[in-house]
């Protein structure tokens, strides 16, 4: 008798913690990936338009801004990618941050919400599935209204179980559901201290080869004055004809930075800008 009593007490033990096991997973959804993982703030990327610089501006008036404007020119592409082509997929997860997930069983939360601008409304599904080692995502969008199309899957990506690193997957369009950014980011602290952005469109819309497949973007923090750094590698369609190089560093606080590329300038140097933008000697 005493061996079934502590048979039953084993078992009964065995079933408390597979319940409470239970109820963490449905109490606990996983932690979103930071926004900035999907969009980096090209914002900061700027010079200084305060009401001092301006005079400073008026006073400098046959200054060049030429080092300033080339590094801008190389991160705009980017930044209409995501503010343009897939300005809905990246403000439907901006978005989820703002609602509560519903566990569905199987290691699997739902996000589900509305998503009203560019005039229309989208119904957004956003998954988040628990897997040993990751988080695996996935964002599925239907549009109501004219033009409007069935829920697809816009984008999909993984996370690591910590938060602190992972991978983007965005598809083009409903018209064109095929992969054209790869977005590969890590943590550090409380930001996204790297970021990689990687053009994987093989086909333009009207089927044409895409001469910009294998271009990247690659965007993260540095130590001292010029705390952050862009690298750009792209296809430079006009004049060369080839993948070409640029490397941009700046102050995120001073505004001012340098530019290095060699098919631009013709050297290897460093072309520098203070922080309303004009041209300036590197130190």
């Amino acid at each position: 008798m005493k061996k079934i009593m502590l048979s039953l007490l084993a078992i009964a033990s065995m079933n408390l913690t597979f319940i409470s096991c239970e109820m963490k997973e449905e109490n606990t959804p996983p932690e979103l990936p930071p926004y900035e993982s999907m969009a980096i703030d090209f914002s900061k990327f700027k010079v200084d338009e305060s009401s001092d610089s301006k005079a400073v501006m008026k006073s400098t008036a046959e200054e060049t801004m030429e080092n300033w404007e080339f590094a801008a020119g190389n991160i705009g592409f980017w930044n209409l990618l995501l503010t343009g082509t897939l300005a809905v997929p990246v403000a439907a997860f901006y978005h989820s941050f703002s609602h509560q997930p519903v566990f569905l069983g199987d290691a699997t939360w739902q996000w589900t919400y509305n998503v009203t601008g560019f005039t229309s409304t989208y119904t957004a599904r956003l998954l988040g599935i628990v897997r040993s080692n990751d988080v695996k995502w996935e964002m599925h969008i239907s549009k109501e209204g004219v033009g409007g199309y069935g829920e697809f899957l816009w984008y999909e990506g993984m996370s690591d179980l910590d938060g602190n690193g992972g991978q983007w997957i965005l598809y083009h369009s409903y018209e064109f559901q095929e992969e054209v950014l790869q977005i590969d980011w890590e943590r550090t602290g409380n930001v996204v201290g790297d970021i990689r952005y990687s053009f994987v469109r093989e086909l333009k819309n009207n089927r044409e080869m895409e001469p910009f497949n294998g271009s990247y973007l690659e965007a993260g923090l540095l130590e001292g004055d010029l705390n952050a750094y862009y690298n750009v590698h792209f296809h430079e369609a006009l004049f060369i004809k080839d993948f070409v190089d640029v490397m941009i560093e700046w102050s995120t606080y001073e505004y001012y930075g340098r530019v290095k590329a060699d098919y631009k300038f013709g050297d290897e140097n460093w072309h520098c800008w203070d922080s309303y933008g004009y041209d300036t000697e590197c130190d």
